[in-house]
Order: structure tokens, then C-alpha cells, then sequence
């Protein structure tokens, strides 16, 4: 877990929930979290710290004061750092917290489903809560209503309630990365965005800032906005495939909104489009929210050997 000092009170508290006022309560009386301070005596809080007061968050929803879930927190954090506290999440972490999201959505309470959330994301690092907690959440809801054994409306509160979460979380992590943008939107009448947020988690990992444009993006669309932000890449997302009857046409058009920069189309049915992007100077990526953060590797290694 990273211990350098990076965020700003302000960004601690969006990114938990805690009121600045409560973390700076926090540190008088428990200390906890251990922020650093900036040549202007600003406190500057690490990943770490951040994913202390999450943890701390976790044991009072489970019931301990404010005090005992301080030291309890405190007495972990001097041993060596757990599974849970590196990388990806625990295998039994993770199936824990996917068990607990699915029992809140099911049961539409959704003060509980928010709280499941915020205590998710102490598990592992943003990209790979995504990948083995939000991710097999959302696919076995959309299984489960499927098989109407979900209401729509169920389905509706946890991808509203993710995906404000993810988008939040985007919004404040990007702020601390340097690198070359990269825009994120889904094609033209693609309406599930959510991936795109999985994607943009693990491209900020990768020390690129993403750009997202969210739902329904039409080739004028992506034109009008490579040539407004200038981004380094272009990533589409699809995850059924596009209902115009000129679909080689459509990925004609978005070839050329894109150009010159390098443009990659990834999500579900990438066969049914694979010949028409290929054709015109398109990458398809298929696996996970990851495959796009690897193949942007990639080019920029290529971009330095040059």
C-alpha cells in the first residue's frame, strides 16, 4: 500500500464519506488516520491512510465504537500488510463482499448497499475491487434477472448506486495523475458505461488520465471531442452489437473521428465487429477492464523505443 502523501483533506472526505471535520476529530482522539504535512502545513494523506479510515468505517458498521475500531485498525497496521491491504483482494474477501452487495440489492435497502460499497473498496486497489467484487456483482445480477429471479428496479439501484461510486472515485483519483490522456465512451446507442469506469481504474494505475464521455456516442461525437481534448487514445466500449445497417460504415466513420491517434473497441460481441474496426486501423481488446491498460502499455513502449 502506497504510504505517499498525495491527497487533501477535501479529497479524503469525498473519497470516504467522513467529513473533514470527523477525520480531523479522528486524529486528535485515536490517531488515526497519520496524515503528513505539505510545506504550507497542509495535511497530506496516503493510500494507506485512506485505506484506514475505510477499514475503520467497516468495524463500526459492524458494530464497534468509534475508539475500539480505531485500535483495532492501529493494532493491524504494525503487522506486515495483509492479502487484503495489496493488489487484489482475497479470493474469501472478495466473495464475502460480492455475497453481502447481491443481499442488499435483493432486499432494496440501499443505505446498507452504499455502505457495502464504501466498504468494498478497502479490500484491494480501486482496479481490482472492480475486477473481483463490482464487476462479478453487476454480471450475477444481470444473470438473476435474466432468469427473473431479480426485479428491474433491483438492477437499477446497484448499477446507480456502483456507478456513482466508480465515477466519483475516477473523478478524485485522476486529479493525481500526470500522464497522457486517454478518452473512454461507449459507441452510438451503447447505454452500460459502467465498464468504461472499470477501464478508466485501471488505465490511472497505469499513470494515464482518463477522460470519460459515458453513453451514446456517435462518430461526430468522438470527432468533436479528440479534437477539443487531443488525447494520446481512444477507447470504445460495446457491449451488444450496433443495431445501424451500414455497421462497416460506422466503424469507417469512427476510424476517422479518431484519426490520427490510436482507437481500441472492447466489451461483450467484439467477433461481430472485429473485420469492420480491424479493417480500419482499430484494435479489439477482449478480456477484462485490464486488457486496455496492458495494450496502452504497449504503444507507449513503442512510443519511447522510437
Amino acid at each position: 500500500m502506497d504510504e505517499t502523501p498525495r491527497y487533501r483533506i477535501q479529497a479524503v472526505a469525498e473519497m470516504t464519506g467522513v467529513p473533514a471535520a470527523t477525520l480531523r476529530a479522528w486524529e486528535r482522539r485515536y490517531g488515526l488516520p497519520r496524515p503528513g504535512r505539505s510545506e504550507s502545513a497542509y495535511r497530506l494523506y496516503s493510500d494507506r491512510d485512506v485505506a484506514e479510515v475505510r477499514r475503520l468505517l467497516v468495524l463500526q458498521n459492524q458494530g464497534l465504537a468509534p475508539s475500539e475500531a480505531a485500535r483495532q485498525v492501529l493494532n493491524e497496521s504494525v503487522e506486515p500488510p495483509s492479502e487484503a491491504l495489496q493488489g487484489a483482494p482475497h479470493v474469501e474477501y472478495a466473495q464475502t463482499a460480492v455475497e453481502r452487495l447481491l443481499q442488499a440489492t435483493m432486499a432494496f435497502d440501499e443505505q446498507r448497499l452504499r455502505r457495502e460499497i464504501q466498504g468494498a473498496l478497502y479490500f484491494g486497489s480501486p482496479a481490482s475491487v472492480y475486477d473481483t467484487i463490482f464487476s462479478p456483482v453487476l454480471v450475477e445480477i444481470g444473470r438473476l434477472w435474466v432468469r427473473g429471479e431479480c426485479e428491474i428496479a433491483a438492477e437499477h439501484l446497484a448499477s446507480r448506486a456502483i456507478g456513482e461510486a466508480l465515477a466519483h472515485l475516477v473523478g478524485l483519483l485522476s486529479r493525481a495523475v500526470s500522464g497522457p490522456s486517454v478518452l473512454l465512451a461507449c459507441i452510438d446507442e451503447e447505454q452500460h458505461d459502467l465498464p468504461l469506469f472499470g477501464v478508466a481504474l485501471h488505465i490511472i494505475e497505469g499513470g494515464w488520465r482518463p477522460i470519460v464521455l459515458g453513453q451514446r456516442n456517435p462518430p461526430s461525437s468522438i470527432a468533436r471531442a479528440s479534437e477539443a481534448l487531443k488525447p494520446a487514445a481512444i477507447g470504445l466500449s460495446m457491449t451488444l452489437p450496433p443495431k445501424s445497417p451500414d455497421v462497416a460504415g460506422l466503424f469507417r466513420a469512427y476510424a476517422d473521428a479518431s484519426s490520427p491517434r490510436p482507437w481500441f473497441v472492447g466489451g461483450a460481441n467484439l467477433e461481430t465487429v472485429r473485420p469492420f474496426v480491424e479493417a480500419n486501423g482499430g484494435r479489439i481488446i477482449t478480456g477484462n477492464a485490464s486488457a486496455f491498460r496492458h495494450a496502452l502499455s504497449r504503444i507507449q513502449l513503442g512510443a519511447n523505443a522510437s
